[in-house]
């Protein structure tokens, strides 16, 4: 009998880590091909006006346009190496492949409070995990489909979860990226802003 459990127990033990190691690659093939397909879009963009100047005529139509799952941007950080798409929604669907901008505040390209959430998780969306390495004076790029905007970090804190003043819009362009604090416990929102260099 006891055989069989250790038998049982094992086989429980490599299904996790072959669900994990599964649901890993399948988050971050999702990004490749968001950020893939946005960044294309942004190029026959390029290419489309360059093109209606010269010969009055677009070069061609946009193959990604439905390959990138509402992706309105792609955030760089260099100082943690994290390149990703952020997509518009912060429900858990969403922030497994992606991060996502909180509906309801600006995008980089109007004045005010843009706020980003992203996951600190080991099995998937773990591309805030190394967030709180950020330090005063840090780089933040956001590219659009306007423009590329780039931050310097001001302020880095810990709050309570019910503490969403910190996404109340402000007169400045500022960002806000927001994850859970500490990894895996979660009891606390770690909140990095970055103030817009003009």
């Amino acid at each position: 009998m006891k055989r069989v459990i250790g038998i049982i127990m094992i086989l429980a033990g490599i299904c996790l880590i072959i669900t994990i190691n599964y649901t890993k690659y399948k988050v971050d093939k999702n990004q490749k091909e968001m950020i893939n397909a946005f960044e294309n879009i942004i190029k026959d963009e390029a290419d489309n006006e360059k093109s209606l100047n010269e010969t009055g005529i677009k070069a061609s139509e946009n193959k990604d346009a439905m390959n990138t799952k509402d992706t309105i941007g792609v955030i760089a950080i260099p100082k943690i190496n994290l390149k990703v798409a952020i997509a518009e929604g912060v429900d858990n669907e969403t922030l497994k492949y992606a991060v996502g901008h909180f509906k309801g505040t600006p995008l980089p390209d109007n004045k005010g409070n843009f706020c980003i959430a992203g996951h600190r998780s080991y099995a998937y969306g773990e591309f805030f995990n190394r967030l709180d390495e950020l330090q005063i004076d840090d780089e933040i790029t956001v590219e659009t489909k306007v423009r590329q905007y780039k931050y310097r970090v001001y302020e880095k804190k810990v709050v309570e979860p019910s503490e969403i003043s910190v996404l109340d819009n402000t007169k400045d362009p500022i960002i806000t990226l927001v994850t859970c604090t500490p990894v895996r416990i979660a009891t606390h929102r770690l909140i990095i802003k970055g103030k817009l260099e003009e």
